[in-house]
């Protein structure tokens, strides 16, 4: 993780009626990081997302990525920038194959036009067989090279996903964005699926993503931020997240998020046991 801030989240806001989805929200996600947005249902975290990549334009703020403002610039020219992004239900092409859904992620990055497709141009082909090579090492990189030929349709759910984060990849973002990658994962695949993040973010990817499974954002966050009613309540390393008792306090008394919850506790109460047992050994 570098020094420098790659995405700036500055002051954001967005109403939607007399309804204020995000308020005044800011936050920094530096360049080499995995940052993890987290809070309960309905606290604004997609709507962020959607801010940043241009689905919603702020009423207020801005958003800078790599230096340049791309406030409220169309989703096309989001990606074209360099940030890609998943979402919470798949969004695949269903009757093409795997191969085929991952080269079309590169759509942004040919420059070919209708002429030099219609005459097959030397460069043309040429550009064909970068898109395609590159297209074998993302799916290679999420370990879903032997379904090249299946149709999308017919993986099971967490390979599915796997698809997903392979067609974004082939966009070559600077910063990939992940809204739920792990949901409706198992234990195992939610486990194979922290080390494909870290290894996205150790090719030298950014990686900002939404996640309701604390095991998942405990194991790999760098910078984990908190939101609730609109707003964020909290921010730091997992360790200082665990501990503050207005993340605690947020979650007390939500039946869904008591997995969160146990683990905020859990994490609270090792330290407490650390600091007692620091405290004994110096009696001593």
């Amino acid at each position: 993780m570098t020094g420098k801030a790659l995405l700036r989240i500055d002051n954001i806001s967005k109403n939607f009626g007399g309804l204020k989805a995000v308020a005044d929200f800011t936050l920094d996600v530096m360049e080499g990081s995995i940052t993890s947005l987290i809070g309960p249902n309905g606290a604004g975290k997609t709507t962020v997302f959607n801010l940043v990549t241009g689905i919603y334009s702020p009423d207020t703020g801005q958003v800078v990525f790599d230096g340049k403002n791309i406030t409220g610039i169309q989703p096309h020219a989001v990606v074209e920038a360099g940030i890609a992004r998943t979402f919470q239900t798949l969004r695949l092409f269903e009757n093409l194959t795997c191969f085929e859904n991952v080269v079309s992620g590169q759509h942004c990055r040919c420059r070919s036009g209708v002429i030099a497709c219609l005459l097959n141009t030397k460069s043309r082909r040429e550009e064909d067989a970068r898109a395609f090579n590159f297209a074998e090492e993302c799916m290679r990189l999420m370990g879903i090279w032997e379904f090249r030929d299946e149709l999308a349709k017919n993986l099971s759910y967490g390979d599915r996903r796997r698809l997903e984060i392979a067609r974004a990849l082939a966009s070559r973002p600077k910063l990939l964005i992940l809204d739920e990658p792990a949901g409706g994962l198992n234990e195992n695949e939610s486990d194979e699926l922290m080390d494909k993040i870290r290894q996205i973010r150790d090719s030298g990817i950014t990686v900002f993503l939404i996640e309701h499974d604390m095991h998942v954002v405990m194991g790999i966050s760098d910078v984990v931020a908190v939101m609730e009613y609109g707003r964020k309540i909290a921010e730091g390393t997992p360790e200082e997240v665990q501990r503050n008792p207005d993340v605690i306090e947020a979650y007390l008394g939500s039946e869904e998020d008591e997995e969160l919850l146990a683990t905020l506790k859990e994490g609270a109460m090792e330290e407490v046991t650390q600091e007692a047992a620091q405290e004994a050994g110096e009696a001593v």
